[in-house]
């Protein structure tokens, strides 16, 4: 008996369907995973390309940046101050050979007359822990009782002293016939900008200008705050005045620029005791002598 032998069953369409779509679809998977690839180094060098391009920018236009001034001082706050203070003092001179002041931070105290124990008068110094500016009244924009008020902590403070004058009390010599005090406005007008432009946690500087002649006149102070000269202080130094040496009765260079800055800001100091704590407060007065 001849043996049944069963003929090979051919593959159904459905089998041969599932196997050219596990085909393709291994196909297009590689395809897709070699496309992302791709893509994603492309986005890479483009983010690269964008971020050359910043940096590119970037060091252009600091590059364009001019140095606010050629003098910076370096190191701590206090050495700060006391850089500032020598080098404009060497610019202003009473002659060739001499400065017209010399200049130092001074520590903002106020000077008080009292009696000891003993009965003797003596001076000593009280500290300043409010500074109130009044307004200028003249104008007919601010009452009479109108004041803003400056920190002593973000307030530095400059003296002038005069090393010529026989009675020791700082003043300047009276000797020549060429009045100081436009000197005096632009050199505490260039502290006051080197100051807040380089001395960090600065909102106003004032500077004490030395002693008037006249025994009975009223101490005066060049008051600037920020907000004063804060265009200035996004300009280089030289488009608002040029540090330079000058020399007494020679004029006053960038005058036009100093007097914009300083006339309603020269001030005659007074001190009013503070009750409660024994401290100070400075007042300043705006100076309508001048």
């Amino acid at each position: 008996m001849a043996d049944d032998v069963a003929a090979p069953r051919p593959a159904s369409p459905a089998a041969e369907g599932a196997t050219t779509s596990r085909a393709e679809r291994a196909h297009a998977s590689a395809y897709y995973t070699r496309f992302s690839f791709a893509y994603a180094i492309l986005v890479m060098v483009a983010i690269a390309g964008v971020a050359a391009l910043v940096l590119i920018l970037v060091h252009l236009h600091t590059a364009k940046q001019p140095r606010w001034s050629t003098f910076v001082p370096t190191g701590s706050p206090l050495a700060m101050k006391l850089q500032i203070a020598t080098q404009v003092s060497s610019e202003y001179k009473q002659s060739t050979a001499s400065r017209l002041v010399t200049v130092f931070p001074s520590a903002l105290d106020a000077p008080q007359i009292v009696q000891s124990s003993s009965g003797q008068q003596q001076a000593v110094q009280i500290p300043i822990s409010l500074i109130a500016v009044r307004a200028d009244s003249s104008t007919g924009q601010h009452e009479q009782g109108d004041f803003t008020f400056y920190h002593p902590e973000s307030t530095v403070a400059y003296s002038m002293c005069g090393f010529v004058d026989s009675q020791q009390n700082c003043g300047v010599s009276t000797a020549s016939a060429a009045d100081p005090a436009g000197l005096f406005h632009r050199e505490a007008l260039e502290l006051a900008l080197y100051t807040l432009k380089y001395v960090p946690g600065v909102d106003a500087v004032v500077t004490y200008l030395p002693p008037p002649a006249n025994p009975n006149a009223a101490a005066t102070a060049v008051f600037i705050a920020r907000t004063d000269v804060k265009p200035n202080l996004h300009l280089p130094l030289v488009r608002t005045l040029e540090p330079q040496q000058i020399l007494l009765g020679s004029g006053v260079p960038d005058g036009g620029h100093v007097a914009a800055l300083t006339r309603a800001r020269v001030y005659t100091t007074d001190y009013q005791t503070l009750p409660g704590d024994g401290t100070a407060a400075l007042e300043l007065t705006p100076d309508t002598t001048g």
